[in-house]
């Protein structure tokens, strides 16, 4: 997990979160802080100013800037902190910062509807099209103490690999212990259910869903000890909806993780529903990884 952290800042309370912590997971990653603010005249930040109108709107343009990097430092005395001005949609601007980057941080801001679950524009765009995690603060974050607890969501599927993998990166380099949880449900009443049940009349769909979860933690923390044998892991099977379990256990953790879509997602979404409503629910950052290993 090479390369830097970036995080946008506008200068709203949400984004005051995004940067104390990611100055945070900066520092305890040993990696250097880009803060980011994107004005919005796309196309004019190396350009002349066609005017003095403009030129005043860019300067205070940067003083947004240098001033989310001044909330950073104070959070992260030691920490190499950059005040970048980019132009353009916001989201399309922090995907390009975003090349090469461990993490891209952002506010949680509830301006736009997605399946019935609030998730601001620039965080869906982002999630959608960084090439890195990307991280949700919410603005709850601020006076959190750590708790050096990652948690990760397992399903089996390929996307929850990924965000293992992603998991296990970041608990290596923050020092933090890790948990893997995987949550089953006794399977709705169905004709495809009624069949299965009538050719094995030994076993009850809720011990199938079970082994179901613990095999996919089996695997899961096999991965984890084979290729981050440093981090501590905590394997837990629970029963009960994999948004709502997860969300409990965001609570008491520094970080949730978990992959767009696993097998509760939906077709058709970039982020799958359980994922979706962690980012905009859970009472601690998530990080959403994209990566789908082979």
């Amino acid at each position: 997990m090479d390369g830097h952290v970036v995080v946008g800042y506008d200068g709203s309370p949400e984004s005051v979160a995004a940067v104390r912590w990611a100055a945070g997971s900066a520092g305890r990653l040993g990696a250097p802080l880009e803060v980011v603010h994107v004005w919005g005249i796309a196309g004019h930040l190396d350009t002349p100013p066609v005017s003095a109108a403009s030129a005043y709107v860019r300067a205070g343009a940067q003083e947004v800037a240098d001033e989310g990097a001044e909330v950073a430092r104070s959070t992260a005395p030691q920490l190499q902190v950059t005040a970048v001005l980019d132009d353009g949609p916001p989201a399309r601007a922090l995907v390009r910062r975003a090349a090469g980057a461990r993490l891209v941080v952002l506010g949680r801001h509830g301006s736009a509807r997605l399946s019935g679950v609030l998730l601001g524009s620039v965080a869906l765009g982002t999630v959608q099209h960084a090439p890195c995690p990307v991280v949700v603060v919410p603005r709850t974050q601020v006076d959190r103490a750590s708790t050096g607890l990652v948690v990760v969501g397992v399903d089996g599927s390929r996307h929850s690999l990924g965000a293992v993998d992603a998991a296990g990166l970041y608990a290596t380099g923050a020092g933090a212990r890790l948990r893997a949880v995987a949550c089953w449900q006794a399977p709705a009443n169905s004709r495809s259910l009624a069949a299965w049940l009538r050719e094995n009349p030994a076993r009850s769909a809720s011990d199938l869903a079970a082994q179901h979860a613990e095999e996919a933690l089996e695997a899961a923390v096999a991965r984890l000890r084979e290729r981050y044998p440093q981090v501590e892991v905590e394997p837990q099977v629970e029963e009960g909806p994999a948004a709502h379990v997860l969300a409990r256990h965001a609570e008491k953790a520094d970080l949730l993780v978990v992959g767009t879509r696993g097998r509760g997602g939906l077709a058709g979404l970039v982020m799958g529903s359980v994922s979706q409503w962690l980012v905009a629910r859970a009472a601690c950052p998530v990080l959403v990884s994209r990566a789908v290993p082979d």
